[in-house]
């Protein structure tokens, strides 16, 4: 079976798309941050919460 090749080799070739500027929280005081952290994860590793879940 013979196919054809039916594409436009005339037409400009797109190299990139555009995407949406992401909004990054810049964070002053890592400390903070890290204590946030670690409190949610004492949380996910406390027994009776996972088993709540």
């Amino acid at each position: 079976m013979i196919i054809a090749d039916v594409r436009d080799v005339t037409t400009s070739i797109e190299d990139h798309m555009e995407a949406p500027t992401l909004e990054v929280e810049m964070v002053l005081d890592e400390s903070t941050r890290f204590q946030q952290f670690l409190i949610r994860h004492r949380g996910i590793k406390d027994k009776n919460a996972h088993i709540a879940l």
